[in-house]
């Protein structure tokens, strides 16, 4: 799929840190969705916060891939409204690899304008 940008990742610093913690070591980044598509490299331990910061309910939509059983589950224009008694926050996932990993090793995810800001935060893993 042309027009792909990649999404920046946060990994927090996890439960057990070197100390001390460094000024921004656990900043959050929220990148503008691009009008085509937008792509994170996957791992299966991914989160997907979105934001809008417009005045208009935006969608999102993060396409899945054929599991071992062949099912598929998309998630289609999940609508994010905006206003004081409605969040302007939603968070989806993780996405586990099967059903969401494409080919190239990247989740899709599609915003309806770009008054949708993504932040990815990848999950540690915890032995």
């Amino acid at each position: 799929m042309a027009g792909l940008v990649a999404l920046p990742i946060t990994t927090p610093p996890g439960g057990y840190p070197a100390l001390p913690i460094t000024a921004l070591a656990a900043a959050l980044t929220f990148t503008t969705a691009d009008a085509t598509s937008n792509t994170f490299v996957s791992t299966g331990r991914e989160l997907l916060l979105v934001q809008n910061v417009g005045a208009a309910a935006q969608t999102v939509t993060v396409t899945s891939v054929k599991d071992s059983l062949n099912r598929t589950g998309d998630i289609t224009a999940y609508s994010l409204p905006i206003g004081s008694v409605t969040p302007q926050f939603a968070v989806l996932g993780p996405f586990p690899a099967a059903g969401w990993k494409q080919t190239n090793g990247t989740v899709i995810v599609a915003a309806s304008s770009t008054d949708i800001s993504f932040a990815v935060i990848r999950l540690p893993s915890v032995s």
